[in-house]
């Protein structure tokens, strides 16, 4: 394979050739996982582009830190955030080793491409995990595509997700996050799925899918996440955009101390909040332009 082939970015579409970018959104695409063998081109490219498996050097490459992660009969899980010195002391002991937000520009650009995503909103990151380690039952708050690089792992996953489009993360044991506590009232651990990833596997996991992995020998992995932006982000963040240039808007809650009475303040002042709102909401135009603004500059 020639240089100019490693050195092209990932390409996603062909990595899913088996079904087929149409079927990919239509069937799998935030609705349930997805796992398939990657053709040795890509494979290939994607090695090249991760390069050397060191522990010293992904740490030091690492933009968003390395943790080690530490899960046993008495510890249910414990992240330590490492780093190139001690990194593999902390692997030696039994701990699963995560680099996060490794600079893979040609793999994270790739599937900003496919999924029409800000380049920006697509991160990788590595796992190295020892023969012993895995995760507990979780489901994430993003979209993720696992590639195994060496070694083996078994994931057991739920055929659904279990909130739908979930703005937070959940690790089955702990205490709900609010958002997901408005949802569902708990999230027991169901995962009848079964994905053996070896060498050159893919497995494409949804936001809110419940998920918990076991290696069985020692096992690096790929992790490329997308960072999603939502619908409800989007109107966040254009409505406060606009309502920014309404002083009404802008000014200061008063009256609201021990010696006053907020529910006046409130009945005054809410009335001509909600006319500017209505305003904003009922003009086509206006919402057209603000949606519009958003697209050309996702991150503004």
């Amino acid at each position: 394979m020639t240089a100019d082939v490693l050195h092209k970015p990932l390409d996603l579409a062909q990595v899913l050739a088996p079904i087929g970018a149409p079927r990919f959104f239509a069937e799998y695409w935030q609705r349930r996982m997805l796992a398939l063998e990657i053709g040795a081109a890509e494979f290939a490219r994607i090695k090249d582009e991760i390069g050397p498996l060191d522990i010293a050097r992904l740490a030091g490459l690492a933009r968003g830190g390395t943790q080690a992660w530490i899960a046993s009969e008495h510890v249910a899980h414990s992240v330590v955030p490492v780093d190139a010195r001690n990194a593999a002391s902390f692997f030696a002991a039994g701990a699963t080793l995560y680099f996060l937000n490794v600079p893979l520009e040609r793999l994270t650009g790739g599937v900003a491409a496919f999924l029409g995503a800000p380049g920006q909103r697509v991160i990788a990151s590595i796992f190295l995990t020892p023969g012993s380690g895995g995760a507990s039952a979780h489901f994430d708050m993003h979209e993720n595509f696992t590639v195994q690089l060496t070694g083996a792992k078994r994931w057991r996953l739920g055929e659904a997700p279990v909130v739908s489009g979930p703005m937070e993360g959940h690790i089955v044991g702990r205490q709900l996050p609010p958002t997901v506590a408005s949802m569902v009232d708990a999230v027991k651990e169901d995962v009848p799925l079964v994905a053996d990833l070896r060498p050159g596997s893919l497995l494409y996991i949804p936001r809110g899918v419940l998920h918990r992995t076991g290696a069985g020998v020692e096992s690096w992995s790929l992790n490329l996440s997308y960072c999603r932006t939502t619908w409800l982000e989007l109107v966040q963040g254009i409505l406060r955009r606009r309502l920014t240039r309404s002083a009404k808007w802008r000014g200061t809650l008063t009256g609201v101390g021990a010696h006053s009475d907020p529910g006046a303040q409130l009945q005054n002042i809410l009335p001509e909040l909600a006319t500017e709102l209505r305003e904003l909401l009922s003009n086509p135009d206006e919402l057209d332009r603000l949606c519009q603004e958003f697209i050309e500059k996702p991150d503004a």
